[in-house]
């Protein structure tokens, strides 16, 4: 019966994270072309798009758009694109394959640490959540952690040595937040006592060997990605808190009080635990949700259902009332999980930042509805009010989805591109604007152009760190045989005839256009024209 109920909760996950896979969430970001793309380079060549052998990845991470991405989604990608051809659809399926192994993680996790009863609500749970379900359906490498986390720890409390390490280090190059919070965790579990034992000895040392090449990786281009993101090293360049400080001293504050209340060390730690609260607001939790709709997520509502809030705070009661050291892990896991997302920029309420926060939240969730449901009717009828809002939810992203997240998730590339690469035959040049952000690799991606012709030209593209800049896009003029990325310079004279591709604004207002690609809801998203000399 057990196995039954597993197997259809399974099922019931696979199915809510690959149908129309291709479709939702609408659009293509160029990190899920990046990943497609350099899956296919990989297939065709054996080396990434700037022609990094694809053994060295590990230890170079993907270069990218100067970003470095860790490369496990990559090679994950590998067997999709070569059975089902470079598309949305086979660049998205690892990741959904993996959101749906993480249900049997977490149901794996929770039969440790509680019961079989737990950990069935725990997958149900996990397989109908809105958060889990739209971070599983695109190539989002953050959702990787809800499977690697959850499977490691169970290994660790199963006693098997190697194989935790393996699960554990294979984590470590999934995204770049778990490269900080696995060795938290596995300071946690080595720390912790729990029942079972594990040949700490063994498990230190095989989760050394697999983690030294991403150990190597630090050291190279990831740590400018790093500190990018990260909160110390603010976009204004710390002049808020210059400007904090003349105003105090302006005020009449001793030039060493000002300093006192308005430093970096201050800024910094206020910040951190701002975003830190954030992550465990009813707000972001229950109410509006995540902040954009770039990785796939619906803003305007919750990250979890609001039934679950009685159920979370029953947890906090249970742990209150009868304590126990399993109940004390999972809540020290949930409480450092968002340590990641807090430490990084933005809007805040980052979903997929945050995402590592899920397992533990499921799990605690689940533990509080055991407790409470005593009888079958109950059972029913928490099924059937569940069953209600999944219902609700996607009725919701079916059906908002295409006009609220459709330009944050870049709709329209796919479209303009693939039609601009069918009619740009006998053109000498096209001019792709770099506002369609990272133009190249929708266009290597859309078109399926030559890896092994990509990789000639990209070998010549400028560094744009030596121009002072930090992607590739940032930089005017690099080429893709005809097609060149960057500024469109419309107004220049042209001795040729040219083809042009952006954004409705790149473009003089009321210029005839060749033809426009508009979102969902019928808002241009790109146009396309042409000039002849």
């Amino acid at each position: 019966m057990k196995t039954a109920v597993l197997t259809g909760i399974l099922l019931l996950g696979l199915i809510l994270r690959t149908v129309w896979l291709d479709k939702y969430p609408p659009g293509l970001t160029p990190d899920e072309a990046a990943f497609g793309y350099n899956a296919y380079s990989v297939l065709q060549t054996g080396s990434d798009e700037w022609g990094t052998p694809w053994y060295r990845l590990a230890f170079t991470n993907l270069r990218s758009f100067g970003d470095y991405k860790l490369p496990m989604y990559v090679f994950l990608a590998l067997f999709p694109v070569k059975i089902f051809g470079l598309s949305e659809f086979a660049v998205r399926l690892p990741n959904a394959l993996i959101g749906t192994l993480a249900v049997a993680a977490v149901y794996l996790l929770g039969s440790k640490l509680f019961s079989a009863k737990t950990a069935l609500w725990a997958a149900f749970l996990l397989a109908v959540s809105p958060w889990h379900i739209q971070l599983s359906r695109g190539a989002f490498e953050a959702n990787l952690v809800t499977f690697f986390l959850p499977l490691g720890i169970y290994l660790f409390l199963t006693g098997s040595a190697v194989w935790s390490a393996l699960v554990l280090g294979l984590n470590f190059y999934s995204y770049h937040s778990a490269r900080l919070l696995t060795p938290l965790i596995v300071i946690i579990l080595l720390m912790f006592k729990l029942p079972g034992k594990i040949n700490r000895l063994i498990f230190i040392a095989a989760l050394f060997i697999v983690t030294v090449p991403g150990l190597v990786s630090m050291t190279s281009g990831s740590i400018a990605r790093v500190s990018d993101i990260g909160i110390t090293g603010p976009t204004d360049n710390w002049r808020s808190v210059a400007d904090r400080r003349f105003t105090a001293r302006q005020s009449g504050l001793p030039d060493g009080l000002a300093r006192l209340i308005s430093n970096k060390v201050q800024t910094v730690t206020s910040l951190y635990i701002h975003n830190y609260l954030t992550y465990f607001s009813g707000q972001f939790l229950f109410t509006s949700g995540a902040s954009e709709g770039t990785y796939g997520m619906l803003p305007g509502r919750g990250v979890l259902y609001i039934i679950e809030l009685p159920l979370l705070l029953y947890f906090l009661v249970l742990l209150i009332r009868k304590p126990s050291p399993q109940m004390y892990l999972l809540l020290l896991l949930l409480l450092i999980s968002p340590i990641p997302a807090a430490l990084t920029k933005g809007p805040g309420y980052a979903a997929n930042r945050a995402v590592v926060m899920l397992p533990f939240l499921i799990l605690a969730i689940s533990f509080g509805l055991t407790h409470l449901i005593k009888n079958k009717l109950l059972t029913l009828i928490t099924i059937t009010v569940y069953s209600l809002c999944l219902l609700f939810f996607l009725a919701n992203y079916l059906y908002l989805s295409p006009s609220q997240i459709a330009p944050a998730m870049l709709y329209g590339r796919r479209e303009a591109l693939t039609r601009v690469a069918s009619i740009s035959g006998g053109l000498e040049e096209v001019r792709i604007s770099r506002s369609l952000s990272e133009p190249h690799i929708y266009l290597a991606f859309f078109s399926r152009f030559s890896p092994a012709e990509y990789q000639m030209y990209s070998r010549n593209w400028p560094d744009p760190t030596t121009l002072g800049l930090k992607f590739l896009d940032q930089v005017d003029g690099y080429s893709l045989d005809k097609y060149r990325f960057g500024n469109l310079n419309f107004e220049a004279p042209v001795d040729h005839s040219v083809l042009y591709v952006g954004l409705p604004s790149d473009f003089p207002p009321d210029y005839p256009g060749l033809f426009r690609i508009d979102y969902p809801d019928g808002r241009p998203a790109v146009t396309v024209a042409a000039k002849n000399p």
